[in-house]
């Protein structure tokens, strides 16, 4: 029976009205907590917020960041909506410093979340909270000190020599190289070199498991586009839909890597400078710190109990730790030295005066590269650091107070749980402090350039406590790997090259839409 009159059509349209109605109401709700507190915002869409071009795909999520950022031009702050959940943009250099660094024991947490027990690798420095990540990351900074580095550069100078040879037999036949794919494999053999201790042989083997492993990973189709974007953007959705960060298939396969190596070196009591000799040693000091914390009654102390109750070194935490430092490391360094070949092959003079400093430090070192020498190279700390600006591979930092907090020379509160966000790439391409911001231009970090600008313009590898523990690591990766091509090899555009650098929509991590096509042609000696 009808409810209003015979007509069904009529009730299904007084029903559909009335459920959209409630949705507007709804939404209108939502929508008015920024201009209710006197924030500055942008107009958000029904149902989607501020958040419709990046969850369509349409623009990468640092696109939709640095979007936000720029249309917040003026503002110390600016308020945006992820569909209905309020979130605040951070613009002002000092209000980040202060964010960051100053009252971090408020923002320590990150918003992107991770289901801990279906996907176990995720307990890993990157995605752990609270006194976890605290205690991880007081346990895991000695193992990337300068030192610590040092000591794991001649695996990553055994990878550029095998780097170099794969472009000269590759120039023998004179094919393009896909520029992100070769930096892929040369990324990845470091990574398990010095994570797993494993020659993954990438440059050799074309169906080499950990580069196969490492595409599943970042495979940005439209479904792990959508799960990258709610691990960082939608922890609601991770949580219902039981988003994992590592597949079943990928977490087998690295658990079965990271414990055949350890059993093999048990077996032929075999040590080795990297990652995973680090992370065995700690899980034995760990063992003997436990020991040590019991009383002279047998019963443990509060601090064994707490640091129990944070971290217990065995099994998949110590996988976890492997495994993002694989994930991040690989992709991330493939990223920073394929856009570093685009732009230097887009400007030779800027590819030769490059090679001159190389040539030099080598001429210095009786015709080979060290640690020290890559290291100190000016020049390639200025065009790294150019690409770092330009493609930050993590475009976005996030944040999330744990307790109300009023924001410094204001009456306006961020109410606990809120999202902080800071938009690395709008920050890095702001007219205002990089002119012409699209331009490559590696004097923008000389010394003299780098004097003029506030240090928060400028956040590669985040700031604080928090910030990238792998930064050393991944710099001497990325610069080794550089100089070891334009030492030997002319990096010049093909037809297919594109003109200008159009991102991926889908990437979470920065990264070129459609490849990056280049011709790599050996130098006469």
């Amino acid at each position: 029976m009808a409810l209003f009159g015979d007509s069904l059509l009529l009730d299904a349209i007084v029903i559909v009205s009335g459920l959209l109605l409630l949705a507007h109401l709804y939404f209108r709700h939502k929508f008015s907590y920024w201009e209710k507190r006197g924030v500055p915002f942008a107009r958000p869409t029904t149902l989607f917020g501020n958040f419709k071009e990046c969850f369509l795909q349409r623009e990468s999520v640092g696109q939709f960041m640095q979007r936000m950022y720029n249309e917040g031009a003026g503002k110390r702050f600016f308020g945006i909506y992820v569909f209905g959940r309020p979130a605040i943009v951070l613009r002002d250099p000092e209000l980040i410093k202060i964010i960051l660094v100053k009252d971090f024991n408020i923002f320590y947490d990150r918003l992107v979340h991770s289901n801990t027990k279906t996907d176990p690798l995720s307990n890993n420095l990157f995605l752990l909270k609270g006194p976890a990540w605290k205690y991880l990351r007081f346990k895991m900074t000695p193992l990337f000190t300068p030192f610590r580095v040092k000591q794991m550069s001649p695996l990553i100078f055994t990878c550029a020599e095998q780097l170099r040879e794969y472009l000269e037999n590759n120039d023998k036949t004179k094919k393009i190289i896909e520029a992100k794919e070769v930096c892929g494999k040369f990324a990845t053999d470091v990574i398990t070199s010095c994570a797993f201790g494993i020659g993954s042989n990438c440059l050799l083997d074309p169906n080499a498991e950990f580069r196969e492993f490492g595409r599943k990973i970042f495979d940005f189709s439209v479904y792990r586009s959508f799960e990258f974007m709610s691990t960082f953007m939608l922890p609601l959705v991770v949580k219902v839909m039981n988003v994992k960060f590592f597949s079943d298939e990928t977490t087998k396969f690295l658990r079965k890597a990271f414990w055949d190596t350890i059993k093999e070196r048990e077996e032929k009591n075999i040590e080795r400078a990297d990652f995973l000799q680090m992370l065995i040693q700690l899980k034995n000091n760990e063992k003997n710190e436990a020991k040590s914390k019991a009383d002279k009654n047998g019963t443990r102390n509060d601090i064994a109990d707490e640091m129990d109750a944070a971290i217990d070194f065995k099994g998949d935490i110590l996988v976890a730790q492997a495994a993002i430092f694989f994930t991040a490391g690989f992709e991330a360094n493939a990223a920073v030295i394929a856009f570093i070949l685009y732009e230097l092959a887009m400007q030779p003079h800027l590819q030769t005066r490059l090679r001159e400093e190389i040539l030099d430090a080598m001429d210095k070192n009786e015709g080979t590269l060290t640690y020290e020498a890559v290291r100190d190279m000016e020049y390639l700390h200025m065009v790294v650091s150019e690409v770092l600006r330009k493609y930050p591979p993590m475009p976005i930092l996030d944040r999330v107070p744990n307790r109300d907090y009023v924001i410094p020379g204001t009456n306006i509160t961020i109410e606990k749980g809120t999202a902080v966000y800071v938009p690395l790439l709008g920050l890095h391409m702001d007219p205002d402090v990089y002119p012409d911001p699209e331009h490559f231009d590696p004097e923008r970090f000389s010394e003299t350039n780098r004097t003029t600008r506030h240090p928060f313009m400028y956040l590669p590898f985040g700031e604080g406590p928090k910030n990238c523990i792998g930064r050393l690591f991944g710099l001497i990766a990325v610069k080794l790997g550089i100089a070891s091509v334009i030492g030997k090899f002319e990096v010049s555009p093909c037809a297919e090259t594109p003109r200008s650098m159009h991102l991926n929509p889908k990437a979470m991590v920065l990264a070129a839409k459609g490849g990056i096509p280049l011709k790599c042609t050996r130098l006469s000696d």
